[in-house]
């Protein structure tokens, strides 16, 4: 099979499986030329999607079982295959385009490779096309945003709390942000200059990267600690508290790069909506300049918009009068379906 068939039989298979990869068929061989050799494409196609053990994918394969075993790590290594870790006969899948998929493995675990610099670049290039052309155009939200724990109001209950349902993970690990550091090493000096390793990996997530050099294991107190840094930074926190929290900034991440196309509805607000007290408000605007979504205006003192309010709390943890209190949002008649990515 010659280096062109293999890429585009990998890319055949991603095709529909959510998105229309199709929109982004540049960009995205790109990526797979760095992300896979022409006989580890190969051998992503015969393992699939749907994976499953060894002696099945060596009796799809015919590759003799030590040396399939040792391409099989090599592949997790570089983030191109899920092994579910702490099974003696552990299932094997070939990773998806994304949530988490080529679009973000890439990105954890800083540079590791001979080639990582030249895969940040094509990297950058893929989040890009992917978030205005294939994000944005989704006509429902596929990922959450969570409201930072200190904000929370003392009705939350603990599953809208982030906090509480990361808890729940047993273990917890933290990489590079896979957007950020594409971002810089591809647009030096265009970019933000927020913290770069705010990643947090959950449950077997985490130990799939801590195994095979996407991340590093932190305790459960590093992780609220990084919400809280992430929080006052001005990142938001997002995606799925089962598998991994992103802290996302306006400049660089996927998520709010889509978000802002017109007519997006990438992510789902937050149970939370923030209110501000008029009698205390100073009328400082911090909060007008911190909102990533554009919500707050300041005249004689700050006013939300809850249309475009989607709860984050980023606003919260800089108000020096305490005028910024969270409020549960009103429900509405047809809310928004939540797909988690």
């Amino acid at each position: 099979m010659n280096n062109k068939d293999a890429y585009e039989s990998i890319l055949e298979m991603y095709e529909g499986k959510p998105f229309t990869v199709s929109k982004v068929a540049d960009s995205l061989l790109e990526v797979l030329r760095f992300q896979f050799t022409p006989e580890e494409a190969d051998l992503a196609v015969k393992v699939g999607l749907k994976g499953g053990k060894l002696d099945e994918i060596q009796e799809r394969t015919g590759i003799e079982k030590n040396k399939l075993k040792k391409m099989l790590n090599t592949m997790a290594d570089k983030g191109t295959m899920w092994i579910r870790p702490g099974k003696e006969d552990p299932t094997y899948r070939t990773i998806g385009v994304a949530g988490p998929g080529l679009l973000e493995t890439g990105g954890w675990g800083n540079i590791r490779f001979p080639y990582s610099v030249q895969l940040m670049k094509a990297l950058y290039e893929f989040q890009l096309d992917f978030a205005t052309k294939i994000l944005a155009k989704i006509p429902f939200p596929v990922a959450q945003v969570w409201t930072t724990p200190a904000a929370l109001p003392a009705d939350a209950e603990p599953n809208q709390n982030v906090a509480e349902r990361i808890k729940e993970a047993g273990y917890w690990g933290v990489s590079t942000c896979s957007c950020r550091l594409p971002h810089w090493i591809a647009d030096p000096g265009n970019h933000c200059n927020h913290l770069l390793e705010t990643c947090l990996f959950l449950g077997d997530t985490a130990r799939w990267g801590v195994e095979h050099g996407m991340c590093r294991e932190i305790t459960y107190q590093n992780a609220i600690e990084i919400l809280r840094k992430c929080n006052e930074e001005g990142l938001v926190h997002t995606y799925d508290p089962n598998e991994f929290i992103c802290n996302c900034c306006p400049d660089c991440c996927v998520l709010q790069v889509g978000n802002r196309e017109p007519g997006a509805n990438v992510l789902q607000p937050s149970e939370f909506v923030a209110q501000i007290d008029e009698s205390t408000c100073d009328a400082c605007g911090n909060c007008a300049d911190r909102c990533p979504f554009g919500a707050i205006e300041v005249d004689t003192y700050a006013c939300v918009d809850t249309d475009k309010c989607l709860g984050c709390g980023v606003c919260f943890s800089t108000c020096s009068t305490d005028s910024i209190k969270f409020m549960r949002r009103p429900k509405i008649e047809d809310p928004r379906t939540v797909a988690v990515a």
